[in-house]
């Protein structure tokens, strides 16, 4: 029997790797972890962000959304686009994915893309991404696993 297999952000747990250097709590990494293959990514730190680093934001522009580092106005939308891309299609194949709320990377519909003064919510780029390219696959964040826990995942991605 093959194993779910699942991709998870890296700092739910796994390590210390935000924005900030703190490692978030998942209280069910554990149980998941002896029901399934975990594989972690950090779409930030790929790109050579360390941790802690500067913030990044989605910003909205007339070609598309951008990837700016807040305090340097460094442009990183093209380095997170290749890594994403290219991690995504040479991962194999994948259940489901537990991505970090409200992460310019990886946040499922909760992370702010600025314009001008204003925001709106959407995914971020490393989601928005995951979301296109595997469409069958279950999507949640922290927020689900904390609410629902192992078993309601698990139960989702058998149903498909």
């Amino acid at each position: 029997m093959t194993l779910t297999r699942i991709v998870i952000s890296r700092c739910l747990g796994l390590d210390a790797c935000r924005f900030d250097g703190e490692l978030i709590e998942a209280k069910w990494l554990m149980e998941l972890a002896s029901k399934a293959e975990l594989v972690s990514v950090c779409p930030e730190f790929e790109i050579g962000l360390g941790a802690p680093r500067k913030p990044i934001n989605l910003i909205k522009e007339e070609d598309g959304v951008r990837v700016i580092q807040e305090e340097t106005g460094v442009d990183l939308s093209e380095e997170m686009v290749s890594f994403s891309q290219g991690y995504l299609r040479f991962i194999g194949n994948v259940d489901a994915f537990i991505l970090k709320s409200k992460s310019p990377s990886c946040g499922l519909g909760t992370t702010r893309i600025h314009q001008g003064n204003n925001y709106a919510l959407g995914s971020g780029v490393f989601a928005a991404l995951a979301e296109k390219m595997f469409p069958t696959a279950v999507l949640v964040d922290e927020r689900f696993m904390d609410d629902n826990g192992v078993d309601a995942l698990l139960s989702l991605i058998n149903r498909l």
